[in-house]
């Protein structure tokens, strides 16, 4: 018991020497068990969350690890990527919303289908939304298909025959019209 209690001083001097000196010098070796990954980290946060560490071997905290944050989008060009982050997440939650209270129509879709209708296009806007807060609205708009081009269409055709016409027929038709796109 007293070897490994001298051992244990012996790595813990070993490893304040290595941080004094700085992250330029060679790292101390293992202790007896220990691994030369373990070993390079001084007790920090690599240490400790050792696979769960969100800085991989090599990348600084600073460096962009999500898709979104790799470039910066011309549309959105004052939101950091934790702006954009939470927006997309409340964006998400208000698609959860109207698809929820649109599901809850569903009984009555004949007595209300315009509100259905209207429901579930602003769902699916919000949805939008977020994919573009999370991708940049201009590299979703970069290319779009054809198919893509008429889903659009026609949710703003359904959106506006629910709100600026207030026609049932026409939303009705409007939301056929999203189904198939």
């Amino acid at each position: 018991m007293a070897d490994l209690g001298r051992q244990l001083h012996e790595y813990l001097a070993q490893s304040k020497a290595a941080a004094a000196t700085g992250p330029s010098a060679d790292p101390a070796p293992p202790a007896a068990g220990g691994s030369q990954e373990e070993a390079g980290d001084s007790g920090g946060l690599r240490a400790w969350l050792g696979a769960l560490n969100p800085f991989p071997r090599g990348t600084s905290p600073g460096a962009p690890l999500w898709p979104w944050a790799g470039e910066a989008d011309p549309w959105l060009p004052g939101l950091s990527r934790w702006q954009r982050l939470a927006g997309s997440g409340l964006c998400v939650l208000l698609a959860a919303l109207c698809f929820g209270l649109a599901a809850l129509c569903v009984p009555l879709l004949l007595l209300r289908a315009r509100k259905f209708a209207l429901l579930w296009s602003l769902g699916s806007l919000c949805a939008l939304g977020a994919a573009a807060l999370l991708r940049g609205p201009a590299r979703l708009l970069r290319e779009p298909g054809r198919g893509a081009l008429l889903y659009l269409g026609a949710l703003f055709g359904t959106l506006y025959a629910a709100l600026g016409l207030r026609s049932t027929a026409l939303t009705a038709l409007g939301a056929a019209a999203q189904l198939g796109a």
